[in-house]
């Protein structure tokens, strides 16, 4: 049977010695429910567990390191306990002293704000989150823990002005611009964790606050997190006409290049309201065709001929190929080269390479 210590072994060095005390006395077990979904490695898949049917798969999925969905709406996962590996890297980054005032932005099943409670103290310790059933879930899963954050039901994008500044400010939702109200609410000195999306791309954002109200950070890492209620969109396929309304051309860029690795991430950031995707022959395994799409365009590639068809209001694939020329001019250049900076008395906010002062051309 899984445990605690188990788990821990497995997370090694993942498992940062300043919390491993908090790991400990803070039991996941107590935070999630008695039926929800494993997630996978690769974030596709999904294992069904039911306490009262097998306990044992249970609590092999309680102590894994994989997610934990808690609730599902509209076909769509919207609660969960995060993968613990990435509960601790995050909370690394956030590099959280005893004393220190913490906000959380999404408390879900409740388990991180524990964590963040018992160690640096639960007068310390305010969580914020939308769906008012999570919350009162949270609330008692807290109190079962013999933990007492604040735990507030509101809207996260609004960060919660009562109990600010902040010293640290964490999301554990993804988001696609940085709410001004997490940076007003911010101790100028102190941190922003938040994981950062594109339609392709997912990255791990960590920002400094300044004195003038100003942010800016680097990408220290990749993660995948539902997304804040109000920043949430769906892009769908290609329309049912497609065939009709595509030109053909040709392409001399190996698409396949272009959805993996570092220039997936840079063309995700320069275009970051196009999704990528493929289709998978069901038989052989075999790639057969490239997907690019965004609210009012789509282009299509064959990664064999190197054949594209485009529809849309833009010319969606030419916009790839100019990405991609822009990122190997720049050299190539690893995600943890590029950030983002946010200047809540202008309103601005954009996304820069090695400084915020060469801004990328979204």
């Amino acid at each position: 049977m899984s445990t605690r210590q188990e788990l821990a072994a497995v997370l090694g060095d993942q498992l940062p010695p300043e919390w491993r005390a908090a790991f400990d006395e803070v039991p996941r077990e107590l935070f999630v429910p008695d039926v929800g979904w494993v997630v996978e490695d690769n974030g596709a898949d999904s294992i069904p567990v039911n306490r009262a049917v097998a306990e044992s798969d249970w609590l092999a999925g309680v102590y894994s390191d994989a997610a934990f969905v808690t609730q599902h709406e509209g076909g769509r996962a919207t609660s969960s306990s995060s993968k613990p590996s990435m509960v601790f890297a995050m909370l690394g980054h956030c590099d959280l002293r005893h004393g220190q005032s913490f906000l959380e932005i999404g408390t879900g099943t409740g388990w991180n704000a524990g964590l963040v409670a018992r160690r640096i103290g639960d007068g310390n310790t305010t969580s914020i989150e939308i769906d008012a059933p999570v919350a009162a879930r949270a609330r008692e899963n807290l109190r079962r823990a013999g933990r007492s954050p604040l735990v507030v039901t509101g809207d996260g994008e609004q960060g919660y002005k009562p109990n600010a500044p902040y010293d640290r400010v964490e999301a554990t939702c993804s988001v696609r611009s940085v709410p001004r109200a997490w940076v007003e609410q911010t101790r100028p000195g102190g941190l922003i964790v938040a994981p950062w999306e594109t339609a392709s791309a997912g990255l791990l954002l960590k920002l400094s606050v300044d004195g003038s109200r100003t942010a800016a950070g680097r990408f220290v890492g990749t993660a995948g997190f539902m997304t804040l209620r109000s920043q949430d969109r769906v892009i769908g396929g290609e329309p049912d006409d497609f065939d009709e309304l595509a030109t053909v051309g040709s392409t001399d860029l190996d698409a396949p290049e272009v959805v993996s690795g570092h220039a997936r991430t840079a063309v995700g950031l320069l275009i970051p309201d196009m999704r990528m995707t493929m289709d998978i022959n069901d038989d052989t395994g075999y790639l057969e065709q490239l997907w690019f799409l965004a609210p009012d365009a789509w282009a299509a590639v064959d990664p064999y001929d190197g054949t594209v068809r485009q529809a849309g209001t833009r010319r969606l694939w030419d916009e790839v190929v100019s990405a991609h020329a822009w990122w190997a001019e720049a050299g190539e250049p690893e995600y943890t080269r590029f950030g983002v900076a946010v200047d809540t008395v202008t309103g601005g906010q954009w996304t820069f390479l090695d400084d915020p002062a060469r801004t990328v051309p979204v």
